[in-house]
């Protein structure tokens, strides 16, 4: 009776270590490094524009406009399903001197599918976006959401996980207004700002590609206003990597 007890009893303390080991430890990292860009950017008055799931054929030209126009680099985060698809566009991306990471290949989600299944798309979309990307890249999760076995893939690489501080809200079932975006980072005081250049299908494409690029054009008017500098995201990790010792 003993036995068999304790057994199960053990069984069920390894079982919640390794969903802690897999997916609390990465989720209480990510916290506190996320807590730490805000801190920075705050500080030191920055602002970091960042686009996910890219590149799109029509809005990343555009966006890249207006980078160029507000005279700012980006962190584009190529899916690399979508850079075989534009391989031109992701080329525009690289000569341009924009920051390029990895965002996996297919976007799956670490937390919706088998613990391995996302560490093997990340390993995949370092492989499909080796045209473009150098080792030691920054490596954003798809959905924000990693595993140590995802984390562990980019770690293994050399790379940095890039997460952001203020999300736009441009994949939202229901689309913000653009003014309360900048509010949030004018609040803030700077930031890490997520936003999306793929080109979207759904009824509504036309108004989230506009929204982008108005929130684009909006927080670079802001910077200059404020008197707040423009870096990428891999720039930014790079200072507070020194700034550490």
């Amino acid at each position: 009776m003993i036995e068999a007890i304790v057994i199960p009893g053990a069984v069920g303390a390894a079982m919640i270590a390794g969903v802690a080991w897999l997916y609390g430890a990465p989720m209480a990292l990510r916290r506190a490094e996320t807590a730490r860009l805000a801190e920075y950017c705050t500080r030191t008055k920055t602002l970091c524009l960042t686009y996910d799931d890219g590149p799109g054929k029509d809005l990343t030209p555009r966006v890249m406009s207006a980078l160029h126009a507000g005279s700012a680099k980006g962190t584009f985060f190529l899916l690399g399903r979508r850079a075989e698809v534009n391989p031109s566009v992701a080329d525009e991306v690289s000569r341009a001197g924009h920051e390029i990471g990895c965002h996996a290949h297919e976007h799956v989600h670490a937390w919706k599918s088998a613990p391995w299944a996302s560490a093997k798309d990340a390993a995949h979309g370092y492989e499909s976006l080796d045209r473009w990307i150098q080792r030691g890249c920054l490596f954003r999760p798809p959905y924000g959401k990693s595993t140590a076995l995802s984390r562990r893939e980019a770690v293994r690489r050399g790379s940095p996980l890039g997460w952001w501080t203020i999300d736009s809200g441009d994949t939202w079932e229901k689309l913000p207004e653009a003014r309360s975006v900048i509010q949030r980072v004018e609040a803030a005081g700077g930031g890490v700002v997520l936003m999306h250049d793929f080109d979207r299908e759904d009824d509504d494409a036309a108004e989230r590609a506009e929204f982008v690029i108005e929130v684009t054009n909006a927080l670079l008017e802001l910077a200059q206003k404020e008197s707040w500098r423009t870096a990428t995201l891999g720039e930014i990790m790079d200072e507070m990597e020194r700034e550490q010792g």
